[in-house]
């Protein structure tokens, strides 16, 4: 028969454990306003691309300026949905 030591009710968290979470929560609020000013731009430079003569810009540069507004903004709302504590579903996750 196997014996098991005596052990706590629940698990031990290691005493460094709290002061790192700390500092990556901080570090992911942190990042709200950079990621907000980015996006704000990349929308911006998008729109002025959109509104402009569009022959002006090679097709490549235009696709550029205009995806990456995409990205930022699906980036903020990834954020803000993390933030809030609401995962998103990924193509594999059971629905």
């Amino acid at each position: 028969m196997l014996h098991l030591p005596a052990s706590e009710a629940g698990a031990t968290v290691s005493p460094l454990a709290a002061p790192r979470d700390r500092r990556h929560a901080d570090g992911f609020r942190d990042l709200e306003g950079s990621i907000c000013d980015c996006a704000n731009m990349a929308r911006i430079a998008a729109n002025l691309m959109v509104e402009s003569d569009r022959q002006q810009y090679p097709d490549d540069v235009f696709f550029a300026v205009t995806h990456v507004s995409e990205m930022f903004d699906a980036l903020k709302a990834k954020y803000y949905a993390h933030f809030s504590g609401i995962k998103e579903r990924g193509p594999d996750d059971d629905r």
